[in-house]
């Protein structure tokens, strides 16, 4: 009995050190849009650690597909407040002397829902619209 209690208290104790909230539990995982619909496929990973990766890439499920490579990039995220997201990172700078010279901080907030295994992020930009246009109404399925 004694031992059980141990296991017991152990478990609780790693369940309190999580601190993520329910809205940031149901974030944590990859979010695509639907495949065979879009020559490109745009996808979201969220990881516990306040990491997402990003990334805009051929639909290889049609018979012909665009042999553009797409875009890849590495955000951090936050939930400011319910139904917020903080995304930042660091973009390239485009000067007319060399292009992608430097890179920039960027940072914004979008309102964003979950709702059954649909997320819907408001307004979004890989970049932090430093060279790419926010799209609106970004909608993506929990896979």
């Amino acid at each position: 009995m004694k031992r059980l209690i141990h296991i017991v208290l152990i478990a609780l104790f790693f369940a309190s050190c999580n601190s993520n909230t329910p809205i940031e539990q149901k974030l944590i995982g990859t979010w695509s849009e639907p495949y065979h619909v879009n020559d490109m496929v745009k996808s979201m990973t969220f990881y516990e650690d306040g990491t997402v990766i990003y990334s805009n890439k051929p639909d290889t499920t049609w018979n012909t597909y665009p042999t553009y490579g797409g875009n890849y990039a590495r955000l951090n995220y936050a939930i400011i407040e319910n139904g917020k997201l903080r995304f930042s990172g660091y973009a390239p700078e485009f000067s007319t002397d060399s292009p992608y010279v430097d890179t920039v901080l960027f940072a914004f907030v979008s309102d964003f829902r979950i709702k059954a295994h649909t997320l819907t992020i408001d307004s979004f930009a890989y970049d932090g619209g430093t060279m790419t246009d926010f799209e609106k109404t970004l909608k993506l399925k929990k896979i």
